[in-house]
Formats: C-alpha cells, structure tokens, sequence
C-alpha cells in the first residue's frame, strides 16, 4: 500500500480528499506536522513535530457502516496503545489515559451511491512534550519517559485496523463497553442549544450512549466532559 510522506500540511484529511482520485487503491497519507487539522464539528487538533498524524484512504467503503467504523478504528489505536499504557475510550472517537487525551479519530466519506472513499484520520500524541493552555492532553513520551518509534507504531495500527474492520458489531461494541473510560461516571453533555450532566451507562448497539437521562446518538453531542 502506498505511503505519502509530508513534512507539513494543512491537515492530512484535506490533503488527502484532493488526491484521492490521483491514487489507484488504498493509500495513507503522513505528515510531521499539521498547522490546521481538524477533529469533530471542525474543532482544531493540536499536531506539532513529534506526534503521528495520519489519514488512511479506504476505497469501495460501506459509507452506512461510518459510525460502527469510527468506534472499530479507536478501538483499533487503544488495542495497540494498550500495550504501552493503560488506555481506554471516551465515546465516541477519542482515547485516553487518566482521561486525558492521547488519540483520537475522525472518519469522513465521500459518497457514489451506498459506497464511496473512506477518509479515516488519526492522531497519536506520541512524542510530544508539551501542549497549549486549556487542552487537557498526554503523550506517550510524557507517559513512558521515552520516546516512541513512530513507523513502527503506525503499522501496527494500520494492521489491527485491518483485523477490527471484518469483526462484527456485537463484537465490537462489548470490547467498547469494556474499554469505556466513563462508564457508571458522570459526564457533561453538550449540544447545539443545551447541555445535560448525566451519568454514563454503555454504549448500545447502534452505537448510542446510553445514560441515566437519556440515549444520546453521536451526532447530537458536540462535545462531552467528565467534571
């Protein structure tokens, strides 16, 4: 599979969606650094020298199996961080350790009928040092005392993204559900007019969060905390 190096670059999802009708087949697209990439609803991701950034083009992707897919990929990056540090999931697309940051996943399509091209972007704060005020956030480095080799990270995620994208979905969403860093916690969730502070049951599986205030789909919650 065909691996595209950047030094810098806007965001690798952008650059990624331009060229993807220029590359036969699945690609990854890599850069060093990111000076504009983005997260959910357009939110700036933080990704300096020393983190891996990364968007993994799937062509021929089921773009109705988008939201399962999101939960597959960080399901993915924690099973191989899992070997590094004690990592878990914060719904829906985010891994933490100590509920601070270390990854998280963002899946776009572009569509042609029921398929279409699978954008899958990932960051790893692998060795970065430092973060700005306010982003409440760790790195491997800061976790590990050491840094981490980032190529060979990256292919062992790329493999078990492979492995996690054939296994079904009860499959999945209970190794979620074993893995959630805010079960039986309370959190904060924030909408486009409201905001709720609940606590976290599971996750069900449509991939909804489900709560003692409600089941709240993913693309109804801007934003979640843990007070």
């Amino acid at each position: 599979m065909q691996v595209i190096r950047l030094e810098r670059v806007t965001s690798t999802q952008d650059f990624a969606e331009a060229v993807s009708e220029m590359v036969d087949g699945d690609f990854v697209v890599v850069a060093q650094e990111q000076t504009k990439a983005r997260g959910r609803y357009g939110r700036e991701w933080y990704s300096p020298r020393g983190g891996l950034w990364v968007t993994y083009v799937i062509k021929n992707f089921n773009v109705e199996e988008i939201g399962i897919s999101t939960l597959k990929v960080a399901l993915s990056i924690r099973n191989v961080l899992s070997r590094y540090v004690n990592a878990k999931i914060r719904w829906p697309n985010d891994i933490v350790i100590n509920d601070k940051k270390v990854s998280g996943v963002l899946l776009e399509a572009i569509t042609m009928g029921e398929r279409g091209t699978g954008f899958i972007g990932f960051g790893v704060n692998t060795n970065v040092t430092s973060f700005p005020q306010g982003i409440v956030a760790t790195s491997l480095k800061l976790e590990l005392g050491h840094e981490v080799d980032n190529d060979s990270l990256l292919e062992q995620i790329l493999d078990k993204i492979g492995g996690y994208m054939v296994r079904d979905t009860d499959r999945i969403v209970a190794e979620l559900n074993e893995n959630l860093s805010i079960a039986e916690r309370e959190v904060i969730l924030k909408g486009k007019d409201w905001e709720k502070r609940c606590t976290a049951l599971f996750v069900d599986k449509l991939g909804r969060l489900v709560t003692e205030c409600g089941i709240f789909e993913v693309e109804e919650v801007l934003r979640l905390e843990t007070p």
